[in-house]
């Protein structure tokens, strides 16, 4: 896993000066043109407007996919929307609120038929990538006197966002999957979180916080994406990649599968149907004790029950039989430009408005980290009293955690051709494994067979 991906240890430091060590979070945007008249650039320059569009009167209706389906972050983007109503009357900004489940499907017809919306917020941009979707940004980020250059972001932060050296997106937010842990629930059951070293110290952990209607392990079966991300970030941790398929990636593979048949005794039977919501639910109640999440985590968990962010600690997922160390994949959120809009030039003001210190800092504040460089996190308490007002310092330190774990054990997440296909697959198979249906041998190769036809397809 070494000479393919390197760790984010430098992104890591940057981001917990720049960002979280002032007061929590922040966010990123996309493509073509400079900023009003008077507006200042990060670099704290004036940006000029050039003549061929009056930002005063420039009309346009732009379609924007907003896959954070959280209340706070729906929040934010109305808040968004206002803002940019306020200061652009003749651009009319409409939400299309997806989930990351459903958005890749359905953006693909969209695309297809000629339909594609204007902007999206994004994470992995192989797939839309994949479908010709996707405008190359890097002309942008090479104008002269804009407020975004390709040196405005943290390290490793827009590598993520690029293929074959074009820029797909902007980005806005850092951010990580992690082992979550109730740590009230691990003390209870005799262990703390220094003994969590090992999978076989999770798959021990797990027994022993099952008891009284509890459980110790929560793993979100029920929608593909999560089926597949769950064992996708465990997988670094036992230094395998989950599209790896090789016959030397074998073992690491087996192991993978055995570590989740051993946690299954201590999981609720109705985890096989779950999604997140229902995941983040029995998490918040302190149904179960430990779950794979990421810096998503407090938007989530907050809204069911503010009193769990007290006993919520995240840890990098412990290492595995074949691993060298506990690892957690590291990736960022960002905004893109689609090829079919007719807006571009208005589609880019908006990425330059919603990276703006004014917003970046809203989104940081609240979700994930700044990927921005020298973000301004001045006003961050006051925005992080306002959306976590019963748990402040719980929110923080959370945030704080995830950059400390990025900064030890992050590594820049693979980008996978097809993953939305082998999600599917994945669950199909570890379903059939978790159930009794297939032997561990069987699901194996079910699983090689399944993704290696994937990637041939995209060859």
């Amino acid at each position: 896993m070494k000479g393919k991906h390197k760790g984010l240890k430098a992104l890591l430091g940057l981001v917990l000066l720049m960002s979280l060590v002032i007061a929590g979070c922040s966010n990123g945007g996309s493509s073509g043109s400079p900023s009003p008249s008077g507006q200042q650039s990060q670099k704290g320059e004036n940006i000029s407007v050039p003549g061929e569009i009056d930002w005063k009167t420039v009309k346009a209706d732009i379609r924007f996919v907003w896959p954070g389906t959280s209340e706070i972050e729906k929040e934010m983007a109305e808040q968004f929307k206002a803002k940019m109503k306020e200061k652009y009357p003749g651009v009319n900004i409409e939400f299309m609120y997806l989930s990351w489940s459903d958005m890749e499907k359905k953006l693909a017809v969209m695309i297809n038929t000629g339909d594609a919306p204007d902007l999206t917020q994004t994470q992995d941009v192989t797939n839309l990538v994949q479908m010709n979707g996707l405008e190359d940004l890097s002309s942008y980020l090479e104008k002269e006197g804009g407020p975004l250059t390709k040196d405005s972001f943290l390290p490793g932060t827009l590598e993520y966002s690029m293929i074959d050296g074009k820029v797909y997106s902007i980005p806005q937010l850092g951010q990580a999957f992690t082992l979550i842990v109730n740590e009230q629930m691990l003390n209870d059951a005799g262990m703390k979180l220094e003994d969590l070293q090992t999978w076989a110290d999770i798959e021990k952990a797990a027994k022993l916080m099952t008891k009284d209607g509890k459980y110790g392990f929560g793993y979100p079966l029920g929608v593909a994406r999560f089926a597949f991300r769950v064992p996708f970030t465990v997988a670094y941790s036992n230094n395998l990649y989950l599209d790896n398929t090789s016959e030397a990636s074998k073992p690491q593979y087996l192991e993978l599968l055995q570590h989740f048949k051993n946690l299954e005794p201590y999981q609720p039977k109705a985890h096989m149907t779950w999604g997140y919501p229902e995941m983040f639910r029995a998490f918040g109640n302190g149904e179960v004790g430990m779950i794979v999440a990421g810096s998503f985590f407090s938007p989530n968990a907050y809204p069911i029950n503010p009193d769990i962010l007290k006993v919520s600690r995240v840890l990098a997922y412990p290492k595995g039989p074949s691993g060298t160390a506990a690892k957690a994949p590291a990736l960022n959120v960002g905004y893109g430009i689609f090829k079919g809009s007719k807006n571009k030039e208005v589609a880019w003001r908006l990425i330059e408005e919603i990276t703006s210190s004014e917003f970046n800092v809203s989104q940081a504040a609240t979700i994930h980290f700044s990927a921005i460089k020298g973000a301004n996190m001045a006003g961050a308490e006051q925005t992080i009293e306002k959306v976590y007002p019963k748990a402040v310092e719980d929110h923080k330190r959370i945030t704080q955690e995830f950059f400390d774990v990025v900064s030890k054990s992050g590594e820049q997440a693979v980008k996978i051709k097809g993953q939305p296909e082998m999600e599917t697959i994945f669950q199909t198979e570890i379903v059939k494994y978790l159930t009794d249906k297939s032997s561990l041998e069987e699901t194996y190769q079910a699983i090689k067979t399944g993704i290696d036809g994937v990637k041939a397809k995209y060859q």
